[in-house]
């Protein structure tokens, strides 16, 4: 225990333990381990790589939505054409029953009905402008609705009728828009039109 005591003895053993504890740092500093980043320092690490989208399966994918693609635009292309032929026939189908409808309303005007209940005024009238001459039977029958004047000549007998027509023709119309002739001319051709209607009502 005396040698421990000695300064001597201390000295030396302070610089042993100095001098291990610094070797042993060195040690260590020196040293590498094998699983530091240091050892693995001559490796590049790659990023990764993303999937490529370019499979075979992927592009029979594209071909195939490009073709619905292609298949609808044409869909819609022939139901714009339709939608357009569909206006265009219901226009036409419109005009059409405007023709009609008009044609109807002309043979509606051209067409004279006796009713039963006017055989027996008529054929009084008839027998009056049977014995009126030409001249004044026209003067009447210019200011008359053309239909009564067609009702009344369809009573009277032939020979009395052609007279009247003919005197019609000659007379000039007084407010200058159509001449009495047009006038005589749509009489005789409802008085044919109504021609079986006047016996049927006889």
């Amino acid at each position: 225990m005396k040698i421990l005591a000695s300064p001597w003895v201390l000295a030396l053993l302070g610089g042993a333990l100095s001098l291990g504890t610094t070797t042993m740092v060195l040690t260590q500093a020196v040293s590498v381990p094998a699983s530091s980043p240091e050892a693995h320092s001559d490796k590049v690490e790659l990023p990764p790589r993303l999937w490529s989208f370019k499979t075979e399966a992927m592009d029979a994918l594209i071909k195939e939505l490009r073709a619905e693609r292609a298949k609808l635009s044409e869909a819609q292309k022939n139901a714009m054409t339709e939608q357009t032929q569909a206006t265009a026939e219901a226009a036409e189908l419109e005009k059409k029953r405007a023709e009609i409808k008009a044609m109807r309303d002309e043979i509606d005007q051209r067409v004279v009905e006796i009713e039963a209940g006017e055989v027996k005024n008529l054929k009084t009238l008839a027998q009056t402008y049977s014995v009126m001459t030409p001249t004044a039977a026209v003067a009447i029958l210019r200011e008359m609705d053309e239909n009564a004047a067609v009702k009344i000549l369809a009573t009277m007998k032939v020979d009395r009728v052609g007279p009247i027509l003919g005197e019609m023709a000659k007379t000039a119309d007084r407010t200058g828009e159509e001449t009495m002739a047009r006038r005589a001319a749509r009489i005789s051709d409802k008085l044919r039109l109504l021609k079986n209607t006047a016996k049927g009502n006889s």
